[in-house]
């Protein structure tokens, strides 16, 4: 086909003045000619029309503004159009970047695939004597108890020596079982075999609605003390506690550095306590500490799951906070509580943590991610400063889920249900109710209502590239972060559960905490001597 050059010109002379418009050769406005088209336009609208002006003039005056209009409508598709192109070719490269990576990945497995099939035809026999005899004692296990999952977690790795088994055994963690159950008319069911033999790590992704009892199987030795600053009725209360458990349980204590420096000041008697200098030792704390005491609210608690980026020892919380949703323990009877929990066994709650990440648009693939957060309550996606609406494109499983125009969104877990999320709409759930919280903040729809969504899936939130405005994330309120146009941001449950010890169980103290927190269904009881129905 021919290309044909179409130039047009129109023209309306006023005085000496004159306005043309020419079509480029592309088919497409150029931004120039555009700006001079409309100004040209605007100039001959505002002047004052002469006596006598024909009517064809304020025609064609009427006609060039439709014109003006029609050149702003071209240029702004085209704007959109490139935004568009520019989405398409980002999502191109995430995708092109995502298979390089799985198929170097794939040709590694297979070099690692090709050597282990080697080493492991040597050692088959042995290994089908040792599954036979375990698929035994399962099947015998199972037809014994109806309920059981044959899931062992062990540490990776075992000691031939006795005389390194006899000096590894002084320094080693308390380990203890969990076992699921519930009460039927039947009887107690229970759910065996959920153990960490040697360090004492909660380590597995399972969930389980029902009753959770850790049972130690060997005692413990090593307490993390962690208090909420700044209170003189905490720091009391601690320093006596500490005092308690060394001379009467004969335990090892662990303080953070501040603490320790206080309780110097006031004693040289407390030179026993251990504390650690930088973020390398905190990293380690979980192989050295079997139970983990705070003293404060349910920020300390959050703090206090915070600081392990892994496995988390179970933790004993003490209300002398404001808030007690996580905190069942009276502070008045600590010696009582420790006691009953040292001994054994106890009822826990596995609360389930969030585990997030942002993704840059600058990224070059999906791997390619700043540090990993871990929350224990929710993250928080808002508007932050600015005065227009979010404007956040959410996927689940890399299905689209929703667009949020609102003031925010909150990925909550049920811990954290009665929290922000329960202050922005969202429901209460039972805190081992495995799930996402998926809340809007002020949405600006009527139809918009909370989700909860199972916990395997992965959420993925996105700033898209026509967002008016940045968004703002914070993680349990801490570690505020930016997120410009194409940045992301990826939650996924983690697999390391906060256990923390129940006054009575899990679901006693669920109802407890509403009642006494929320004064949930407070109100005063109808009068029975009213009119009565015949």
């Amino acid at each position: 086909m021919a290309h044909s050059k179409l130039n047009s010109t129109d023209s309306c002379e006023h005085g000496d003045e004159s306005i043309s418009y020419m079509q480029p050769d592309n088919g497409y406005p150029d931004s120039n000619s555009l700006t001079h088209s409309e100004k040209a336009v605007q100039e001959l609208l505002q002047q004052t029309p002469v006596q006598g002006t024909d009517e064809h003039l304020i025609e064609f005056s009427e006609a060039l503004r439709t014109v003006a209009k029609a050149l702003r409508r071209a240029a702004e598709g085209k704007a959109a159009a490139q935004a568009e192109a520019a989405e398409w070719k980002r999502r191109f490269e995430l995708e092109r970047g995502r298979n390089l990576q799985l198929e170097h990945r794939e040709q590694i497995q297979g070099e690692c695939d090709r050597d282990f099939k080697e080493r492991k035809i040597e050692n088959s026999t042995n290994n089908n004597v040792m599954w036979n005899q375990t698929h035994e004692r399962s099947k015998n296990c199972c037809m014994e108890h109806g309920i059981c999952s044959h899931e062992v977690l062990r540490d990776g790795g075992t000691d031939s020596d006795s005389d390194s088994n006899m000096v590894n055994k002084m320094m080693r963690k308390a380990s203890f079982k969990l076992s699921w159950c519930c009460k039927g008319e039947n009887g107690d069911q229970h759910k065996h075999d959920v153990v960490s033999f040697e360090r004492g790590n909660i380590t597995t992704a399972e969930r389980s609605s029902k009753q959770i009892s850790l049972k130690w199987e060997s005692c413990p030795q090593t307490v993390l003390i962690l208090t909420k600053p700044n209170s003189t009725s905490v720091r009391i209360l601690c320093a006596e506690m500490i005092r308690w458990l060394k001379e009467h349980k004969r335990l090892n204590i662990y303080v953070e550095p501040r603490v320790r420096g206080e309780l110097l000041t006031e004693s040289s008697y407390f030179s026993f306590v251990q504390t650690w200098d930088d973020d390398t030792e905190i990293l380690q704390l979980h192989m050295k500490v079997d139970l983990v005491v705070t003293l404060g609210g349910d920020g300390t608690v959050l703090w206090a799951a915070s600081m392990f980026k892994g496995p988390v020892p179970p933790i004993v919380p003490f209300s002398l906070g404001s808030l007690g949703f996580m905190t069942p323990f009276h502070s008045e009877h600590y010696r009582d509580c420790l006691d009953s929990v040292l001994r054994g066994p106890i009822s826990i709650t596995l609360r389930h943590r969030l585990q997030c990440h942002v993704v840059r648009d600058s990224a070059r693939n999906e791997y390619e991610t700043e540090e990993h957060f871990l929350v224990l309550n929710e993250v928080t996606i808002d508007r932050g400063i600015s005065s227009f609406l979010t404007n956040l494109e959410c996927y689940c499983d890399n299905s689209f889920v929703t667009c949020v125009q609102g003031d925010g969104l909150i990925l909550s877990t049920t811990s954290g249900s009665t929290a922000y999320s329960l202050a922005a709409g969202g429901s209460m759930v039972h805190p081992q109710v495995p799930g996402i919280l998926f809340t809007p903040i002020c949405p600006h729809s009527l139809s918009f209502r909370p989700l909860i969504l199972p916990e395997h899936v992965t959420i993925r939130v996105q700033v898209p590239f026509n967002s008016r405005s940045p968004a703002w994330v914070s993680f349990d309120g801490k570690d505020r972060k930016q997120l410009a146009a194409g940045d992301a941001l990826v939650c996924s449950m983690a697999p390391w559960p906060v256990p923390t010890a129940c006054q009575v169980d899990s679901t006693n103290d669920f109802f407890r905490s509403i009642h006494e927190g929320l004064h949930w269904n407070l109100r005063k009881i109808q009068s029975f001597d009213g009119p009565r129905e015949q």
